[in-house]
């Protein structure tokens, strides 16, 4: 019985802990992106141009198995578990107004069905609210707040996964990318990871002098 991942921010499938809970069931996941008008339609056309790409990196992992929809995603991520015959919808938390207020109407509508909405890891390395002084309060000052972070630590990467992808429904296809009269930065998983090894490579060792200047290009060389 197939389990449902919910993609939001995290489009990639390396150390993703919720898509890798989500894999552990029976290693058969339906991975679900909907299109959300209420973030969709108020975008910028550059944000909604990156996200089509990053979207279209994501399929092409997933070996065009991306089920995408589009509308509101109490309809659609219920719809999906249901037609998957699904358990449990997995997601990573979100502490964003909207997002937070978006999770718990899913989860209600899925509890209804008797389906379990699953929250594993969040879009950051410490959750926020994880790292406060010893009284609860937040720090206000960045030193004690680092130092304060180094003794929490944080979770190692998460397992990579093997899954078998199914589409239990008709996908609804991309959104329409915008046309812009300039070139986005590569987008998705591989470019990321391209980045993040030419800075190592190239440009890590001057940080410390380049960091709080933003004309500098700290991108690959």
């Amino acid at each position: 019985m197939p389990a449902v991942a919910w993609f939001r921010r995290d489009l990639r499938l390396g150390d993703n802990p919720s898509l890798a809970a989500a894999a552990a069931i029976d290693g058969t996941v339906v991975p679900l992106f909907v299109v959300d008008p209420n973030l969709w339609e108020p975008a910028s056309n550059v944000r909604r141009a990156y996200l089509v790409d990053s979207l279209r990196s994501l399929d092409h992992s997933l070996g065009g198995n991306l089920l995408l929809q589009h509308g509101d995603p109490v309809t659609h991520v219920v719809g999906v578990a249901r037609a998957a015959k699904a358990l449990q919808v997995h997601i990573a938390a979100d502490y964003g107004p909207y997002g937070a207020r978006r999770d718990e109407a899913v989860r209600a509508a899925l509890a209804d069905h008797g389906i379990e909405l699953v929250t594993t890891g969040s879009p950051y390395a410490v959750a926020p609210g994880r790292v406060t002084k010893d009284n609860g309060t937040a720090y206000r000052v960045y030193t004690p707040f680092y130092r304060a972070w180094l003794r929490h630590g944080w979770r190692a990467p998460a397992a990579d996964v093997d899954a078998e992808w199914v589409m239990p429904v008709d996908c609804h296809g991309y959104p329409e990318r915008p046309d812009l009269p300039f070139d986005l930065p590569a987008a998705g998983e591989q470019a990321a990871l391209e980045r993040w090894s030419a800075f190592r490579a190239k440009r890590l060792k001057a940080y410390d002098d380049t960091r709080n200047l933003p004309a500098i290009d700290t991108g690959p060389a």
